[in-house]
């Protein structure tokens, strides 16, 4: 494996020197681009960030566009998941946080594998002022006008890189982003203490937690950070059904929920806003056995609001971005 991964850090590096020399050339859009990422594998929350800062934009009287991979979905190549007024494919197709970010945002959003093709397919289609590419750090196809990088203890910990760790590139190359936002964390990395950083955290809507018991369900990189949110909110949890993340749910694994919520006589099941687009075309199932989905979402908080909402405009106008 570490050997593996010395290979591994071998072509990043040649990689990036090639982008850095412009020997390799980036796609560059007319619209102002934003590519909020991370360097390690699994959840930090880019999804919510994604979805935060696009709100954001919109309140601003921007015209959003978003760009996706749309991880594990079940179709190829370039797909429309959402234009200016509607979803326009189904949760399978377009992957379960693309389609969550299409019901959350509603603004035009488009995937491929490979994502300066989307960006180039936004570009022909939509009159958009700013376009969010998720997780776009190491997709360096696509020049960025603000590279956004998502830091949490995962990162700050892992030493190795794919696949004897996680790291999906060096630490030090968080040298390349313009904004660093950590992520439940008090310090910062040494490396990259003269950037500019931001802190945040996120914290569940308590509106659905209930004093029934109930069961979990999701597909999720994280799913201790969910549970413990739960567990600090007095949620009384009788068993998780835990699958991996961007799992889609067979009708066999319904039934055998069903069947143990059945038994226990239990009437709830907690989940999350990515979980539920994959789990709503249960929900017949689910009402009929007298089972109710609480879906939890997250809300995320930002230590000074204000400052970076104006940090961001302030970037945007330096391209005189106007709307």
């Amino acid at each position: 494996m570490k050997l593996l991964s010395y290979i591994f850090v071998l072509i990043t590096r040649v990689r990036n020197l090639l982008y850095n020399r412009r020997i390799i050339t980036s796609y560059k859009s007319n619209s102002y681009v934003i590519s909020i990422g991370n360097i390690i594998a699994g959840g930090t929350g880019k999804t919510p960030m994604i979805i935060y800062l696009a709100k954001l934009l919109e309140s601003e009287g921007y015209k959003v566009g978003i760009v996706a991979g749309g991880y594990r979905r079940k179709s190829k190549g370039l797909l429309v998941v959402h234009d200016v007024d509607k979803i326009l494919t189904t949760v399978d197709k377009a992957g379960d946080e693309a389609y969550m970010i299409a019901k959350e945002v509603g603004c035009p959003l488009v995937v491929h594998d490979k994502k300066y093709l989307a960006l180039i397919e936004i570009d022909k289609l939509f009159d958009i002022d700013i376009v969010l590419i998720d997780d776009g750090f190491q997709h360096r196809k696509i020049y960025r006008d603000l590279d956004i990088v998502i830091v949490n203890d995962k990162t700050v910990e892992e030493e190795n890189l794919i696949p004897a760790g996680y790291l999906r590139e060096e630490k030090k190359n968080l040298q390349r982003a313009d904004i660093i936002l950590y992520r439940d964390l008090i310090q910062e990395i040494e490396s990259i203490k003269d950037k500019v950083n931001f802190r945040f955290t996120s914290k569940i809507k308590t509106e659905r937690i209930i004093k029934d018991n109930a069961i979990v369900v999701t597909a999720i990189a994280n799913p201790s950070n969910f549970i413990n949110f739960l567990n600090e909110n007095n949620a009384i949890i009788e068993k998780v059904f835990s699958f991996k993340d961007h799992h889609y749910f067979t009708e066999s694994e319904i039934d055998g929920i069903v069947t143990y919520c059945n038994s226990k006589k239990i009437e709830f099941i907690y989940t999350t806003q990515k979980d539920f687009v994959k789990l709503k075309e249960y929900q017949l199932v689910l009402i009929k056995n007298n089972i109710t989905l609480l879906v939890i979402e997250l809300e995320i908080l930002l230590n000074n609001e204000n400052e970076f909402r104006n940090y961001i405009i302030s970037k945007i106008n330096e391209k005189n971005i106007t709307y």
